[in-house]
């Protein structure tokens, strides 16, 4: 669903974005780009920039909200990319989280989601665990890479409910597998007081086998054990 959304005009704004939109353009692969769509990456525009020139660009320019949340309400691959990497992680506020997760409609949004913007706001624990419970498997594969990341900085009873709350059926795609298998990992190495719940959890992943439960149970049974 296409999010629409006003904004007064700023002119330094607008000509912030004009500079982006051109260094994208003319950052264009192609190649990348088909392969892109064709991995089942769906986008409505994909220049198919490297995320590495992504982040050469994003330098070029002073981290401010309004220009991360423009960037990131257009429907271009690269904008919503920059825009995780714009975006002051303290103004991230839990309304405004609730919007911008309505645009994460990729595994690789998901991702970098996670990894360049949602990590650092260790204020917003609380609705990354709501995520976690969503029934929208991006936003619980965006939960998942992103308390993996953060497991030295939470309470004992939130990694209890983290861990509680991962979702068996999404061993089924190699992201999620991915970063629940970090996630479990980092817990276990950050404390052994709970791997009576690790335990309870790898019971419960057993019961319902997927394409990936059974080398998760391998790589992790070893580390509780």
């Amino acid at each position: 669903m296409t999010q629409i959304k006003y904004f007064a005009v700023n002119e330094e704004i607008e000509n912030q974005i004009k500079s982006i939109r051109r260094t994208i353009y003319l950052s264009m692969n192609g190649i990348c780009a088909e392969n892109i769509d064709n991995s089942g990456l769906e986008y409505k525009q994909n220049f198919g920039v490297s995320w590495s020139r992504l982040c050469e660009i994003a330098q070029n320019y002073t981290p401010n909200y309004t220009l991360a949340e423009r960037l990131w309400l257009m429907s271009i691959r690269e904008t919503k990319l920059l825009a995780t990497l714009l975006c002051p992680p303290l103004e991230l506020t839990p309304e405004r989280l609730t919007e911008w997760t309505q645009g994460i409609t990729t595994i690789e949004l998901a991702e970098i989601f996670a990894f360049a913007l949602l990590r650092k706001t260790t204020h917003l624990t609380q609705q990354i665990l709501q995520l976690e419970q969503s029934e929208n498997p991006l936003l619980r594969l965006t939960a998942y890479h992103t308390l993996a990341r953060q497991t030295n900085n939470i309470n004992m009873d939130t990694l209890q409910t983290t861990i509680e709350h991962i979702n068996p059926q999404d061993l089924d795609e190699i992201s999620a597998y991915r970063a629940i298998e970090n996630l479990l990992t980092n817990i276990t190495f950050h404390t052994t007081e709970l791997n009576h719940i690790i335990y309870n959890k790898l019971n419960e992943i057993k019961s319902t086998p997927t394409t990936y439960s059974n080398q998760l149970i391998i790589n992790i049974e070893c580390l509780t054990k």
